[in-house]
């Protein structure tokens, strides 16, 4: 038998503890390759505090500046955003290049493969190949695709990171058939791996009322940045304040977190709003298993893992009808879909699933099975990933 494979994940973002929400899929990713006997080490910036968790010989935390002003990575909707809402932190993007660039070269040495999560990552991987001599596998999300057809810098470094790979992956198919079309060139090393889902969500009972509850209860999970669509939930919501009684669950932080509240409040509904801030991972099944139906009003997703974990935790799913969610849910069997950003539409439905005129515990059962018959579980995952490290290895 041979020696395990060593793999070196670099990522943008990963958790700084238990508790932390950023990049949980990367880690569960590496907790079942682990399984799977595969030695991982994970290459991420370091946040505004150390962190040594959950192991410092796994886990390398790179510095780019004092510890109070690295909040260019690790925080909701990722490096993006944050330049977004604070543009003086550009100054830090050479500081964080340079010392992820230098890490990079030190560690690479000591695995077989980089596996770069995000066009970023990816383009250093390449960028440094010359002195690291590793193969690059990148695995690239929504935002990725979606940032490639409007940024011209971005762009650059996102073909840099496709040419230069061993293998590229998207995490949808969707994602994978417009890598291919953007790149024909490069087809034949464009990969669909599909992002698992914790058994936890499985485990979850089933069974939820198709009547209309009371109140009725609903749940947002994610980062709260525009792209989000949170605002037009709000919108739609205050249009339905009148016809049934519910409550609404905000899980997640981000830079419009002010906004959103000043919203709800001048709606008038601030009093069925509950924003809960950032939820551990850990406790996103039990906060599913507490309420009748999420919703997703984004404008742009890769394959959203929240809807991933709510079809296995049998939760219905009101979805916008966009890219990243049009492949898992079929409208009015698995979940419901609806344009983005037309709050009429959106209340619409809300009113008929409010009302009881859909039968809830029917689609959230059709949407576990679903998924159940896709095997989308971790431990599949990261099946499909060591199959392509080794095609990798084997196409030197």
């Amino acid at each position: 038998m041979g020696n395990p494979l060593r793999i070196l994940h670099l990522t943008t973002s990963f958790p700084s503890g238990p508790d932390d929400a950023a990049g949980p899929f990367i880690l569960r990713l590496f907790e079942a390759q682990e399984k799977l006997g595969i030695q991982c080490r994970v290459l991420t910036p370091a946040s505004t505090s150390p962190s040594t968790w959950p192991d410092a010989n796994k886990v390398c935390r790179f510095r780019y500046a004092p510890w109070s002003y690295q909040r260019l990575a690790q925080q909701p909707g990722g490096i993006p955003a944050a330049l977004a809402g604070q543009p003086r932190l550009y100054g830090l993007l050479p500081p964080f290049l340079a010392s992820m660039g230098l890490s990079l070269i030190r560690l690479a040495r000591q695995h077989d493969i980089i596996h770069a999560h995000w066009s970023v990552c990816g383009a250093m991987a390449v960028l440094t190949q010359s002195m690291h001599r590793r193969p690059v596998i990148i695995t690239l999300r929504g935002s990725d695709v979606h940032r490639a057809k409007k940024s011209g810098a971005f762009s650059l470094l996102h073909r840099k990171a496709i040419q230069g790979s061993r293998l590229t992956v998207g995490v949808s198919q969707t994602m994978a058939a417009e890598l291919r079309r953007q790149h024909p060139g490069m087809a034949d090393k464009i990969r669909f791996v599909p992002n698992g889902v914790d058994g936890a969500f499985y485990a979850l009972p089933t069974g939820r009322d198709h009547l209309a509850p009371s109140p009725f209860k609903l749940l947002f999970i994610g980062s709260l940045i525009p792209r989000k669509g949170l605002d037009v939930l709000l919108k739609a919501l205050a249009r339905i304040k009148a016809q049934c009684i519910w409550t609404l669950t905000v899980a997640g932080d981000g830079p419009e977190k002010d906004y959103l509240r000043s919203l709800a409040t001048s709606l008038g509904i601030n009093t069925n709003i509950h924003f809960l801030g950032s939820v551990s991972p850990d406790g996103i099944p039990q906060l599913m298993n507490d309420h009748h139906l999420l919703i997703l009003p984004s404008y742009q997703e890769g394959r959203p893992n929240v809807v991933l974990e709510a079809m296995a935790a049998a939760l219905p799913v009101l979805a916008t009808d966009i890219e990243g969610t049009r492949e898992l849910i079929q409208h009015g069997k698995t979940g419901w879909l609806v344009p983005p950003g037309d709050a009429d539409a959106l209340s619409e439905q809300l009113a008929a699933l409010l009302s009881g005129k859909r039968n809830l515990a029917a689609v959230g059962l059709a949407g576990r099975q679903w998924m159940q018959e896709q095997g989308l579980t971790w431990d599949n995952t990261a099946k499909l990933y060591s199959q392509l490290y080794v095609d990798a290895l084997k196409s030197e």
